[in-house]
């Protein structure tokens, strides 16, 4: 078992606590329309350079493509310090600067792509226009991609009358420069669309999911996605493929931390306690905020090994104490019931039986794990939880 610092994975793991599953998409989705045009013009301008060290454009001015070239580096540049400036130390979006940066990004679309098609007036040079309303339209703005989609138009248009005589291929006639320059365009433009398909569709979708199945606080699964998880392992175990338990944790007398500390101590208490659960458990493991200060741990393995991992919980938490704010250090405990998947149990009476046992556990001095239900002699007082 490999035991993580854990005020290390609490910064890794552990999203910021002011921002929803929507914040965290939108957030990434913005970064994505500002940094994916950045990094396209970039590559044009190697595109282009490469093409002219090749010797296929010598009519292009060295000077010219020099300009070009320093004009999409600085574009890149643009990008990746809207991505440093357009959130604040907290995570949240700022809808002004990134509004500002998305204008720049749509002006320099256009600019790009009228410099080039009068720099390099090639007959096939107008088939990259698909191009560059890829990136128009994932500007996710109507307004921004009708204005970048009816600028190249209109200098298409332009083109065409200023550069007819160049802009198509005549009867018998065609150059290794157009050939290439539509092969690189086709491809770019398929590449393109197949990449912020699969990578946007990752980092976006499987974003919002993740988030959307956790608990912004302590970043543990939450209870909607918690039902399948159980039926999932109780249809498993009832096939005889692997057995399991379910460990119900609760925080010794939290409200007296929260009445003496404050609920940002409070906070700051749930998600050290989480963090030392995910680090006594297995990956294969599944582990949920219940509600409140409650815990939920679906533990793939047999009573023996869920007793053991969870006395090391325990015994963990009740070692180490909550560093709050560097000025205050907060003991905790936690008191933990198991029950151990038996032979056509349902999810409901494992939780039941997790719940009886830490509910006793609570009762009879707390800070322990609880197995067993042991018979309670008559007329002996017992503690509240």
């Amino acid at each position: 078992m490999i035991f993580l610092d854990a005020e290390k994975q609490k910064k890794a793991q552990v999203p910021r606590s002011g921002l929803s599953a929507l914040d965290v998409y939108y957030n990434r989705a913005c970064k994505i329309i500002i940094l994916t045009p950045s990094i396209a013009a970039f590559l044009a301008a190697v595109t282009f350079t490469v093409f002219k060290a090749l010797g296929w454009y010598p009519g292009v001015s060295t000077t010219a493509l020099a300009i070009f070239d320093l004009a999409d580096i600085f574009c890149l540049i643009m990008g990746i310090a809207y991505l440093k400036i357009g959130f604040d130390e907290d995570g949240a979006l700022k809808p002004d600067t990134i509004r500002r940066g998305k204008w720049i990004i749509s002006v320099s679309i256009l600019l790009q792509w009228n410099y080039i098609s009068y720099m390099i007036p090639s007959r096939e040079f107008w088939g990259f226009a698909p191009f560059f309303l890829i990136f128009a339209v994932f500007l996710f703005d109507m307004r921004m991609m009708l204005f970048t989609t009816t600028g190249i138009a209109v200098s298409i248009t332009v083109s065409w009358i200023v550069n007819g005589e160049n802009l198509f291929v005549a009867p018998g006639e065609y150059f290794l420069p157009d050939a290439a320059l539509r092969v690189v365009c086709l491809s770019l433009t398929l590449t393109a669309m197949v990449g912020l398909t699969y990578f946007g569709g990752r980092f976006l979708v499987g974003g919002l999911e993740q988030y959307a199945n956790r608990d912004t606080l302590t970043n543990l699964l939450n209870r909607r996605s918690m039902g399948d998880r159980l039926d999932r392992a109780c249809g498993q175990a009832a096939a005889g493929k692997g057995t399991f338990c379910l460990l119900m944790l609760d925080i010794d007398d939290f409200k007296k931390v929260n009445d003496t500390y404050g609920h940002d101590c409070g906070d700051e208490v749930l998600r050290t306690v989480a963090n030392a659960v995910t680090c006594n458990v297995k990956k294969n493991d599944s582990v949920f905020r219940w509600g409140g200060e409650e815990i939920l741990i679906l533990f793939t393995a047999d009573e023996e090994k869920a007793i053991a991992a969870g006395e090391r919980i325990r015994r963990d938490i009740e070692r180490d104490p909550v560093n709050y704010r560097n000025e205050t250090e907060v003991f905790v405990t936690v008191t933990i019931g198991i029950a151990p998947y038996r032979e056509g149990a349902s999810v409901q009476a494992l939780m039941d039986d997790a719940d009886a046992k830490l509910y006793w556990g609570k009762r009879h001095g707390k800070n322990r794990v609880v197995s067993v239900l042991p018979d309670e002699p008559e007329n002996v007082p017992a503690e509240t939880a």
